[in-house]
């Protein structure tokens, strides 16, 4: 929705949301790959990267699943754009702004977080907050379980675009209080069967590939608990992992068969029989 050249104004509404202080009039979307300074370093791609008519950089990541270091994996992210802003011909290192936003369908533990959804970090005095060692370096979280607004609640951008971020894989219906807030071609886009058929192709294999990695992930889980624990209980949990992926699968072909994906292929995709698709 957000990352393909023409929905850029898709993009510029997303970030408004978020960070509407910065007044962006007009963005552009730059390459997603991002390489080290040596050919053996690690390579790192971006979700959605953009640079904003005054010369801002936004990176945007994604992230389902919690990782304990995911803190320093965003700060492990801004050095990339930075080093491609001395790579660009700078002649000193005066930093144009970089705003490295993570949207999360979890919540950071620890001192990291609030109790608001939106949290913005940047590098400061440790004895005195108010004093910053740079303003050009900014890390943004949304970390989505803590909106737990309904629709009738929402007010402002902010709370129609986060509250879509939460719901719009469930959704079945366009509600009402969308209508007329421009968010049209983003509903239209997220309807699979208005898609062209390489962008149905592309939204398939990313899912397949999602539905992989889940898969080893929870294999992984899966084993960590064997190794663990006794025989008798680790055939216990293999037992009741295995229920909780097939009602996954089944709840996933519902919500690909609302979107209007075709039974075989939605079958193809989650290994749910096409007899118990249709019943859906």
């Amino acid at each position: 929705m957000f990352g393909t050249p023409g929905n850029e104004e898709l993009l510029k509404m997303l970030i408004d949301s978020i960070l509407p202080y910065l007044h962006i009039s007009a963005l552009t979307l730059g390459n997603q790959e991002n390489h080290g300074d040596r050919e053996d370093d690690k390579k790192t791609v971006f979700d959605i990267k953009a640079t904003t008519g005054d010369g801002k950089t936004i990176v945007i990541e994604m992230q389902l699943v919690e990782k304990k270091d995911f803190n320093d994996r965003l700060v492990y992210y801004s050095t990339y754009p930075i080093r491609e802003q001395v790579r660009g011909g700078m002649h000193n290192y005066s930093l144009e702004p970089l705003y490295i936003i993570a949207i999360m369908d979890f919540s950071m533990g620890g001192n990291r977080t609030t109790g608001d959804v939106i949290n913005s970090f940047c590098i400061r005095n440790d004895d005195d907050s108010s004093r910053i060692l740079t303003d050009n370096v900014h890390y943004v979280t949304v970390e989505l379980p803590k909106f737990r607004k309904e629709v009738a609640e929402l007010e402002n951008l902010a709370d129609r675009m986060i509250w879509l971020l939460r719901n719009m894989g469930s959704l079945k219906s366009v509600p009402e209080e969308f209508y007329g807030k421009g968010f049209e071609k983003l509903f239209d886009i997220s309807n699979f069967t208005s898609m062209t058929y390489e962008e149905q192709m592309e939204y398939l294999s990313k899912f397949h590939a999602e539905l992989d990695r889940r898969s080893e992930l929870e294999a992984a889980i899966d084993k960590g608990l064997e190794l663990g624990r006794t025989k008798g209980l680790a055939e216990g949990l293999a037992e009741g992992r295995a229920e909780g992926r097939a009602a996954n699968a089944i709840e996933t072909a519902a919500r690909l068969k609302a979107a209007g994906v075709a039974s075989d292929i939605i079958s193809q995709c989650t290994g749910v029989a096409a007899d118990v698709i249709e019943n859906l």
